[in-house]
């Protein structure tokens, strides 16, 4: 090598993270990452009150959908039983039906009458204004019924925003509330944090800065060999007991970092049977360092 000085300071600009081995020639260049779950959520009650349940424990896999905690419900619940009461009763409406009938059939005799000239048309008149006040009254009765229906999914709907479900499957990662604490007031002294924080692990992504040099040549889809590290990224023997895997390239930033002259790349990677750890480093190979370009 020429000028070794030049390599040296070229590996004191690049940051900690990376780590590249820049030399030329068939070795590969690898860069330095970190593990994280593929999402990472953060959740708090929707509602104000009092936690009445947990159904979870911190570090127990949970899937989508599943209920984590929920507040207090029994006024709630006693409002539903109400309303399911109203909405399943038929007896205004049979009520309502019942006096429609009569008011019908006495009207179609009263038309007879009339025109048999045995009826005076005051009572007709009558007897049709009572015909639409039995029929205005059966149509209350099913609007009635039909609003206590509504009733019924309204309170479904509150008690259903004050159960905490999770959103994705993965594992509970902390819960910071115990029951009878309020799910909304923070406690004192304590910061705010979040009542369940999630994450899922049966894929990680692996985040890494790839020289610009190299990253030309990357694309989205494309699969790069990953060691994750089995030891502390600065220890001398880090690759030791490392786990061999593959990343696919899920993101490839559009932009050069001009600090660093690296380019912000993300690899997703399989972890169904759960042995990568989220925050471990690993490193990415990304192949032979491209040859220079000769000096005119």
């Amino acid at each position: 090598m020429k000028n070794p000085g030049i390599l040296s300071k070229l590996f004191s600009a690049l940051p900690l993270v990376l780590t590249c081995s820049l030399l030329a020639g068939e070795e590969p260049v690898s860069v330095l990452g970190y593990l994280e779950p593929y999402r990472s959520i953060s959740m708090n009650a929707a509602e104000p009150g009092v936690i009445d349940a947990i159904s979870v424990s911190e570090g127990e896999p949970v899937k989508e959908g599943q209920p984590l905690l929920n507040l207090n419900l029994r006024v709630l619940e006693a409002q539903l039983s109400i309303a399911k009461i109203q909405a399943q009763s038929t007896g205004e409406i049979d009520l309502a039906a019942a006096e429609l009938a009569v008011a019908r059939d006495r009207h179609e005799k009263l038309i007879e009458l009339k025109r048999s000239g045995t009826a005076h048309s005051t009572e007709l008149a009558r007897a049709e204004a009572d015909l639409k006040k039995a029929e205005a009254q059966l149509n209350l009765a099913n609007e009635a019924r039909k609003i206590a229906e509504y009733r019924v999914a309204e309170i479904n709907a509150e008690i259903e925003l004050r159960i905490l479900r999770s959103p994705i499957a993965g594992v509970v990662l902390e819960i910071n509330r115990e029951i009878a604490e309020s799910a909304t007031a923070p406690q004192e002294g304590q910061p705010n944090k979040p009542l369940v924080k999630l994450a899922q692990i049966d894929r990680l992504r692996l985040v890494f800065h790839a020289p610009a040099i190299q990253a030309s040549s990357l694309v989205t889809g494309q699969k790069l060999k990953v060691r994750v590290l089995g030891q502390s990224s600065l220890s001398p023997d880090r690759e030791e007991n490392g786990i061999e895997t593959e990343g696919t390239i899920e993101f490839v930033s559009p932009s050069i970092d001009p600090a660093t002259e690296t380019i912000r790349t993300r690899l997703v990677i399989d972890n169904a049977g759960g042995r990568l750890k989220s925050g471990a480093h690993a490193l990415v190979f990304l192949g032979p360092r491209p040859a220079s370009s000769p000096e005119p």
